[in-house]
């Protein structure tokens, strides 16, 4: 997994259309999200699952979330449709 610093240079590239800081979603990344928005969360998964290749996002996410970021309902906002498609197949792997 990336040391925070590296995360914390990968979340400034998924703040440019929001409020939220980098330093926040590092958090929500790499803590238990008790008391964060469900949304924000699932937001995050997208954005991440969007923008960065598979081998950074496995290092990225720390392993035991891998389920949670490949859930249905992310996956589901990814796009384009190719994209969902790889997606369903990796999570189908693992």
């Amino acid at each position: 997994m990336y040391p925070d610093e590296e995360l914390l240079k990968r979340m400034k590239l998924l703040t440019w259309d929001t409020t939220l800081t980098p330093e926040y979603l590092l958090h929500v990344l790499k803590h238990d999200q008790a008391g964060v928005d469900d949304s924000v969360r699932k937001g995050l998964y997208i954005k991440i699952l969007n923008w960065f290749p598979w081998h950074e996002v496995r290092l990225m996410i720390p392993p035991d979330k891998l389920p949670e970021v490949l859930a249905d309902d992310v996956i589901q906002g990814l796009f384009p449709r190719d994209l969902r498609d790889k997606y369903r197949y990796v999570k189908s792997l693992l």
